[in-house]
C-alpha cells in the first residue's frame, strides 16, 4: 500500500501515531552541482519509511526547510544542499 504524503490536514477521521523527522542532503559532484531534487526524494522516502514502520497510512502536515552549505573536498569546498523534514505519521480509521 502506497503512503499518502501531504502538506496539509485530510478530511478523513485518523489516530495520530507520531511525529517524525528525516535529513537528507547532496553534495556537488566533479561534473554537477548539487541536486536539491534528490535531496527532496531521499527526505520524503524516509518519511514514508518512518511512517511505514509505525504501521501508518499516511504522513500529513510536512513541512520542509532546506539550506545550502559547504563540505571540504579534495579539490576545495564543495556545495551541499540539505533537506529537512518532518510531518505526523497517522493511521486511518476503519
Amino acid at each position: 500500500m502506497a503512503i499518502l504524503m501531504s502538506t496539509g490536514d485530510l478530511k478523513e477521521q485518523y489516530t495520530v501515531l507520531d511525529t517524525i523527522f528525516a535529513i537528507d542532503s547532496n553534495t556537488q559532484g566533479f561534473f554537477s552541482g548539487a541536486d536539491p531534487n534528490k535531496a527532496f526524494e531521499g527526505v520524503k522516502q524516509q518519511l514514508i519509511t518512518a511512517c511505514k514502520k509505525l504501521g501508518g497510512d499516511a504522513v500529513i502536515s510536512c513541512q520542509f526547510e532546506y539550506r545550502n552549505a559547504l563540505t571540504p573536498g579534495m579539490l576545495g569546498s564543495k556545495q551541499t544542499i540539505e533537506i529537512f523534514a518532518y510531518g505526523t505519521a497517522i493511521k486511518f480509521k476503519k
